[in-house]
This record gives structure tokens, sequence and C-alpha cells, in this order.
């Protein structure tokens, strides 16, 4: 762990937070409504936001926290932050921590960067516990909590010192077993939901079985495509909608794939391993898209 991990999900870009956000990240520590529920009062100036980012870049160089600036994708925008805390690698546990600008609520920012966070904590760095500290009244994280798989292991009283009183806090943990078992489990369902018939597929089909395809110059052409899986009107709808530059977005994403996978025979050790999860990510996105009888298996190390 010598260089800052960064992740990416579909939204958010997870990386190493620096004084360009410092200003950014004293505003959302001074509303009220973000630490009302942190445990540390809100801050006052943007020396105290200085002063943390650099505690941030110290505790990751000594290996006892890693704390990610959340990044929007789309707007590039600074949100809020989520880490490690109390990180001890040689002893496998952690506690997770996190905040967001107001704004950015309810849109399952939070719930994306803690999946991340939770499977490089659990994959990457092999910790075997993650602990969450939470209030009582804090309802949101705790659902949040929950849903993610971690169990609640009870209360400490008077815990917490915030606005000049103790609180009570809430316990919990997730283990890797459990973290393993639930996305075992969200994969299968996933692969149950793929099973759909694909809206616009299935007006293609319909269109073609009446007709109105026979001249088009696709059309009755040899069939070249492989995978024996998929079946001969897929195979058929396929080739008829390329050959007529009919391209929806699994077709682009089809050969987008293929062309990193062409990538991939060059590349050795963690740049091989960078390449095949992104070629994942992209295959679960075509997966979302295309027909079933399309649908991709996701790369093994094996490949």
């Amino acid at each position: 762990m010598e260089q800052f991990p960064e992740l990416e999900t579909q939204r958010l870009i997870l990386q190493e937070i620096n004084t360009r956000y410092e200003q950014t990240y004293f505003e959302i520590m001074s509303m009220n409504e973000v630490t009302e529920y942190y445990g540390m009062e809100s801050l006052k100036s943007l020396e105290e936001a200085t002063q943390i980012i650099k505690s941030f870049k110290i505790s990751f160089e000594k290996k006892r926290s890693i704390r990610w600036g959340i990044i929007r994708n789309d707007t590039q925008e600074f949100i809020g932050t989520i880490g490690l805390n109390n990180l001890t690698i040689s002893s496998k546990k952690a506690e997770i921590g996190y905040e967001l600008h107001p704004k950015h609520w309810r849109n399952g920012f939070t719930e994306e960067a803690l999946k991340a966070v939770l499977n490089y904590a659990f994959t990457d760095l092999d910790l075997f516990r993650m602990g969450a500290v939470t209030f009582p009244e804090n309802t949101a994280s705790n659902k949040l909590l929950k849903k993610m798989g971690f169990k609640q292991e009870g209360e400490l009283r008077g815990y917490l010192y915030q606005r000049n009183q103790s609180h009570d806090a809430l316990i919990y943990s997730l283990l890797k077993p459990e973290w393993e078992r639930l996305n075992k489990r969200k994969t299968y369902e996933i692969d149950e939901r793929l099973e759909y018939k694909d809206h616009l597929s299935e007006i293609i089909k319909k269109a073609e079985r009446e007709g109105h395809f026979t001249d088009l110059p696709g059309k009755g052409k040899p069939l070249k495509l492989g995978q024996d899986y998929m079946n001969p009107e897929d195979k058929q709808l396929y080739k008829t909608m390329k050959d007529n530059n009919i391209l929806p977005r699994w077709i682009n994403l089809a050969n987008e794939i293929d062309l990193m996978k062409d990538d991939l025979r060059r590349l050795e050790g963690k740049e091989k391993r960078r390449k095949m999860k992104d070629i994942n990510k992209k295959i679960k996105e075509y997966n979302y898209a295309c027909p079933a009888s399309l649908q991709r298996v996701p790369l093994t190390e094996e490949h």
C-alpha cells in the first residue's frame, strides 16, 4: 500500500484528498446538518480543513487510515469523503466512516462509494472485520449499514462526545465471509433479473416476423458470429441490425469489450488485472443492455 489506491465506480471516482479540495471540504464540514451525527463539531475555519487534509496524508503514509475524496464522474465535483479509520492491517480490521454534501443526499452516492471501499478492504487489503460507530438517531446511516450487511453488535453508553455532551453509540460490524456471501447472492439475483425480454429487441423481432426487414441488405447473409450459446433469432437480429447501422448501446459495448480484450493479451501482472477489472465492469453494463442469450461471462484469472 505504498501508492494511494484510486477506486472507480459507475458514477464516482474515489481519490486522494489534497489541498485543491480544501475549500470544498471546509464548506461541507462546516455544515451542521453534515456534522450533526459525526462525532465532531463543525469546522470554523479553512485552516482547520487544511490541517485535517494534511492529517489524512500522514495517517495514510503510516498505514493507520485511508481517506478518499468522493468525486462525481460527470461534473468532477468533490461531494464528500469516505474512509477506513483505525486501520490495522496486521490485525485485519478497520472502521468505516463517510460524509456527503447535503445537495447530493438520496442519490445513492454513499452506497456506491461504500461498496467500492468494502470490496477494496476485503479483497485488496484482505481485512476480516469492518466496524462502524454511529449515533442511534442517525437512521439514514444505520439503515444503509444494515442494507450493506452490517450487524448491530450492541450499544456503548456515553461513547461519543459532541455539542458539549456525551452520547450513546451503536456498534456495527461486517465480516469478510458475510460480505462474500452477500455479494454472491446479489450476483445470483442480478443474473436472475437479467433473464428478461428486452423491450427494443421484442419490437424489432415483431417487425421482423411481420416482414418489415425482408428487403434489408443484412437479411439472408451467412452468420459468422461464433458463440454457440446464442439462439438463431438473436444471431440474425444482431447481424441484421449491425449490417444496417442500427446500433443500440449493447452492440457498441460489445465492440468496446472486444477491443479491450485485444489490449489484454499484451499485458501482464498488475496492469493485466486492472484491465480485466475494467473489462468486467464493461461486461456487466453490456449484460444489462443486451438480449439474454447474448450475455457474456465475466473474465477470471484463467483468461
